[in-house]
């Protein structure tokens, strides 16, 4: 063979071997593939592929550069994933994602945070050694977003556990009977509110509390039976004092009373003694025989008795 020769495919016939070859161009591709089933490079889905890529575009634009944020909305911008600012309430329009992302949270209203986040016992010990089931909400808000985000990344699950780890400090703080009494409760929860308020600070937290609330306090389940019995010895105790001093009252009221009228005839029998005497002799002997049916007038002297008779009488 001539190496000169070009190469001959063996599956074309002759005269199709000595037709120049020429590449394929795209509307041959597309032919061979159904694309001019729409009426070749000027049918409706190739006019309107680029209307379609725009309003695509357009919609991704919109949908990651403007933003609207309510009155108690602030987000942080982040450029490539830094810090770039905050932005606040109104129409914000940043560099669509992914050069720039939107993170949005609402910092004016007081959040809620349980402790513990179940209904479950949580025992704590006070001053004078006793145990005591507490429990406790707070009531905190977002003041910093930045410092919030990046300050304290844990979020909320840091501040349940500085709640809990300030309101035991705070409970050793007291008696036991005063914590279950509630005499001191609003002291109680200030002090825990200023504690936990000095190491938010202090970390640079991004967090304001707006307040500590305690909602239930009591002794362990296991010796609820028996700090029921004290309470009800109690309770009765205080029952009986309430009754003693009733009486007391009602009895200095009446011997009160009887003493001003006391004065009051005494200051009379003195102006007329005699008068006096006669009056309060005759009120007397009418309070005596006014409910006796039988009334004995004059003096009677009795019978000398036999002692013979009085023998056989036995």
């Amino acid at each position: 063979a001539d190496p000169d020769e070009p190469v001959r495919n063996p599956w074309l016939t002759p005269d199709e071997a000595s037709t120049p070859r020429r590449s394929a161009n795209i509307e041959d591709i597309l032919r061979s593939r159904g694309g001019g089933s729409g009426g070749g490079a000027g049918g409706p889905a190739a006019r309107l592929a680029p209307w379609l890529a725009l309003a695509l575009i357009t919609a991704w634009l919109a949908s990651t550069s403007i933003h609207y944020l309510a009155k108690d909305e602030r987000a942080l911008v982040t450029t490539l994933g830094r810090y770039a600012g905050t932005i606040g309430p109104g129409l914000n329009v940043t560099l669509p994602w992914p050069l720039q992302s939107v993170d949005r949270r609402e910092v004016g209203k007081d959040m809620v945070s349980p402790l513990p986040e179940q209904e479950a016992e949580t025992l704590m010990l006070t001053r004078d050694g006793e145990l005591v089931d507490l429990s406790f909400q707070v009531l905190w808000r977002i003041s910093d977003l930045r410092a919030f985000t990046y300050n304290l990344p844990e979020g909320e699950a840091a501040l349940r556990r500085l709640a809990d780890a300030q309101m035991r400090a705070t409970v050793a703080e007291f008696d036991f009977a005063t914590i279950t009494g509630g005499k001191r409760q609003a002291e109680l929860q200030q002090r825990a509110v200023g504690r936990m308020q000095r190491v938010l600070d202090a970390w640079h937290s991004g967090i304001a509390l707006s307040g500590v609330e305690v909602t239930r306090t009591g002794p362990p389940a296991r010796l609820a039976d028996t700090f029921k019995k004290i309470a009800d010895a109690r309770d009765g105790e205080r029952k009986n004092l309430e009754d003693a001093v009733a009486w007391r009252e009602d009895h200095l009221k009446s011997a009160r009373s009887e003493a001003k009228d006391f004065n009051f005839i005494y200051d009379e029998y003195k102006l007329a003694p005699e008068v006096t005497r006669k009056r309060m002799y005759f009120e007397m002997m009418e309070r005596v025989l006014r409910n006796n049916d039988k009334v004995v007038l004059g003096a009677t002297q009795a019978a000398p008795v036999d002692p013979a008779a009085s023998k056989e009488g036995r």
